[in-house]
């Protein structure tokens, strides 16, 4: 069944030159990155914090920015991102990462270059640096659908907030959703994962008010069969409250299982759930079919629209180049991609949904939004490739084949 809403005015908010929807690693680098080269931005967040996953989902380590045999790869915003909580916290990078240009190879082989944080310096710091660039943050606002042009340019987005429905003007978007939410509205063609199991991070705290994090999924010890079988894509409502309700489920058990254990060796409860994630934690969703999708053919392959490199999280090995193409959208000319709902399929999906390569497609497609508008240019597509990587290289991103090609033993 479906009704017609009654038509209305509603009020315009701003306008912008950039507008970056959703506040995870991948909206956030792409704002600060846009707003670094100049244009005017304003990123939309309907929580109440910056970091996404990375701090309201406790998914907190920071994944590799080297490929495992001592070679950092990732450069730019995504290792500012990954040293920011130290500004507020005592945490430091694995090893001889913390001062990497007085350490020996052998040295920075030992361990990858990674950082476990902490929620709130994290999501802190990412504000205090975005605002210091002048992005424009508006919290607590959710997009919900786009204007288009005749020329199949987005216009504005329809937001609700706590001022009702109302609108922004811009002249280029960024999907930094996770979801591929304004790829959706826009009509381009999506990819949907049905492979989302419910369960996430979440801490424990015990009778001493010590707080330990845990991570628990449907594989969990006594997990009911429904549960366990469950899989999910994460695209509707229904499926996000399940996927909310249910890892839920799984807290509790686990916290039950955890003080059976403590109940054995001391004959006394000890554990209770702390905190729970406030947001979904679907580990891949819904992404974009832009021109190019990244598989696993493109492990060492370098691209010569290369923005960005990344490596992969769970071995050691393997580096890819990021083409500028897997990012921007095929049908509507001033729309690009940031983070996991970038262009990739099959196991590099996989690869590329994790932090530091949501924050490497930020900067890309923030530094792409900017210089678009800077060189008067109105589609992506159109974008002289060299300029932009002349200017990533500028921001301190590394575009160095050799990294890509050379694999290690």
């Amino acid at each position: 069944m479906a009704i017609t809403l009654p038509e209305r005015q509603v009020p315009q908010h701003g306008e912008f030159d950039v507008i970056v929807v959703g506040g995870g690693f991948g909206g956030a680098a792409a704002a600060l990155a846009a707003a670094r080269n100049g244009a005017k931005t304003c990123l939309l967040e309907k929580s109440a914090t910056l970091g996404g996953l990375g701090t309201a989902g406790f998914v907190v380590i920071y994944l590799p920015l080297c490929d495992g045999f001592g070679h950092q790869v990732s450069y730019g915003i995504v290792e500012e991102l990954l040293r920011l909580p130290m500004k507020y916290s005592p945490v430091k990078p694995n090893g001889a990462w913390v001062d990497s240009k007085n350490a020996t190879e052998e040295e920075l082989k030992a361990r990858r270059y990674e950082l476990v944080y902490h929620p709130a310096p994290m999501s802190l710091g990412m504000e205090r640096l975005l605002l210091e660039a002048g992005v424009t943050i508006y919290y607590d606002t959710l997009v919900t659908d786009i204007v288009k042009n005749v020329k199949n340019e987005i216009t504005h987005v329809v937001v609700e907030n706590k001022s009702g429905c109302g609108v922004f003007a811009t002249k280029f978007v960024i999907d930094g959703t996770g979801d591929a939410d304004i790829c959706k509205y826009a009509e381009e063609e999506c990819e949907v994962s049905k492979n989302n199991k419910p369960g996430s991070w979440y801490y424990s705290i015990n009778t001493k008010n010590e707080i330990e994090l845990r991570t628990k999924f449907s594989n969990i010890e006594k997990c009911p069969q429904n549960i366990r079988e469950m899989r999910l894509d994460g695209t509707d409502f229904k499926q996000v409250t399940d996927h909310i309700v249910y890892s839920h489920e799984l807290f509790l058990l686990d916290n039950e299982l955890h003080n059976e254990k403590a109940i054995e060796e001391t004959g006394k409860i000890k554990f209770f759930p702390g905190f729970v994630p406030s947001m979904a934690c679907f580990l891949m969703t819904r992404r974009i079919v832009a021109p190019y999708t990244m598989t696993e053919a493109d492990n060492h392959r370098w691209h010569d629209d290369a923005v960005g490199i990344f490596s992969d999280w769970r071995k050691k090995g393997p580096v890819y180049a990021l083409p500028y193409r897997a990012l921007y959208a095929q049908k509507t000319p001033n729309l690009i991609t940031a983070g996991r709902c970038i262009s990739t399929t099959g196991d590099t999906w996989d690869v590329a949904r994790v932090i530091p390569v949501c924050s490497v497609s930020g900067e890309a497609a923030g530094t792409a939004a900017a210089l678009c508008l800077n060189c008067n240019v109105q589609r992506f597509a159109d974008l002289n490739v060299g300029i932009l990587q002349n200017q990533l290289t500028k921001a301190g991103v590394k575009l160095d084949r050799a990294l890509v090609e050379n694999i290690y033993e």
